[in-house]
């Protein structure tokens, strides 16, 4: 049983503090887009699928009728698991009632709404099309169009943002009381124009100072964070993100998609008419591959598991790929477990509070 990625990338604009920008404008090629992604589709015809997730943030920047067609894409393509976890990523901007219908008459039955900050300042920082108002506005019709599985993301660590600031802005966006969040720290990537204005982001132990705080703040709402920088109330981990997370295997359609299928990992060209042009004429835009061996995967799995709060257990990790973490590895997690960064607990491996500020550079040490 697989999950289903599907890329939507119709962003309207240059993001401020990214410089990864896809199909600005594009809009006008959607059709073309559709006929690549049901191309593509076939490749994987009859797949059983447990999740689905149609993201790339602007998915609903798509027509009625093109999002019609793109769920009639994956319905006659795939077997679609009963009660599987359907997830499509929405702006605020443009989230209309009749595309909030659609996507109700369709299956889906969680929305991520990229909300990121519900400060004004900030969301002009970020060159974010709508302000406070606009987000909250998409929530409630989110809410009145009968979704009960809502997740907003949010960020934090903008340039200059007070301690105060931060607080008011989580306590704002918990009072939406979604039923789960995606935290993200700000990233300034070269040639951005966050990085050619020279803005400069806070230090290392005042970032640590926010996400506690943000941290502290989820958990006494009644969150639980099950993953670094995710948190849920009761029952509404994301399945999708988890799979991932677990090494499962993924399928993703679109530019810049990425899948893993039996130990091998593809992605498709990030350009957007590279892949029109490569769908047109074949049926595959692949632009890289790379098979992992049985210890890389599980490599994998235990990296990616102690980003979880239920931790990794290493012993089943090693019996599920037959193989086993050098002893070099193993020395280091025992010196991390005796520096506190690291827990055993319930025959798991997990990442303490401590090594959750500095878990990236653990990681590092581990590979």
């Amino acid at each position: 049983m697989k999950t289903l990625y599907i890329h939507i990338p119709f962003c309207q604009k240059k993001c401020f503090y990214c410089s990864f920008v896809v199909s600005v404008g594009q809009q006008g090629k959607a059709g073309l887009y559709l006929d690549g992604l049901e191309k593509e589709s076939k490749q994987y015809y009859g797949e059983k699928i447990r999740s689905v997730y149609i993201g790339g943030g602007t998915p609903t920047s798509m027509s009625q009728d093109e999002l019609k067609r793109l769920f009639s894409i994956i319905y006659k393509n795939y077997h679609i698991e009963f009660n599987a976890e359907w997830t499509v990523e929405a702006n605020p901007e443009g989230l209309e009632s009749s595309k909030l219908k659609i996507f109700k008459d369709a299956g889906v039955n969680r929305i991520s709404l990229g909300v990121q900050s519900l400060n004004n300042k900030y969301l002009r920082c970020l060159g974010r099309n709508h302000d406070a108002e606009t987000a909250v506005a998409a929530y409630e019709r989110i809410k009145k169009a009968g979704f009960d599985n809502i997740n907003v993301d949010m960020m934090f660590a903008f340039p200059h943002q007070t301690i105060d600031e931060l607080q008011k802005d989580v306590e704002a966006v918990m009072r939406l009381e979604s039923d789960h969040l995606s935290l993200y720290t700000l990233t300034i990537e070269g040639q951005s124009r966050f990085y050619t204005r020279k803005i400069r982001l806070a230090d290392d132990q005042y970032q640590a100072a926010q996400y506690e705080l943000v941290c502290d703040l989820l958990t006494k709402a009644g969150y639980e964070q099950y993953e670094i920088s995710n948190f849920a109330k009761p029952s509404k981990c994301s399945q999708h993100n988890l799979n991932y997370w677990q090494g499962g295997e993924y399928i993703g359609l679109g530019v810049g998609a990425h899948s893993h299928i039996q130990g091998e990992r593809f992605w498709n060209t990030s350009r957007f008419n590279d892949y029109l042009s490569l769908m047109q004429e074949g049926d595959s835009a692949r632009e890289g591959f790379e098979v992992l061996t049985p210890f890389e995967q599980m490599k994998e799995v235990v990296l990616f598991g102690l980003r979880m709060n239920r931790g990794v257990s290493i012993e089943q990790t090693e019996k599920r790929f037959g193989c086993f973490l050098s002893d070099e590895q193993k020395e280091k997690i025992s010196q991390f477990i005796q520096n506190g960064f690291l827990v055993q607990e319930d025959g798991c491996l997990k990442t303490s509070s401590k090594g959750r500020l500095v878990l990236d550079e653990l990681c590092a040490r581990l590979v």
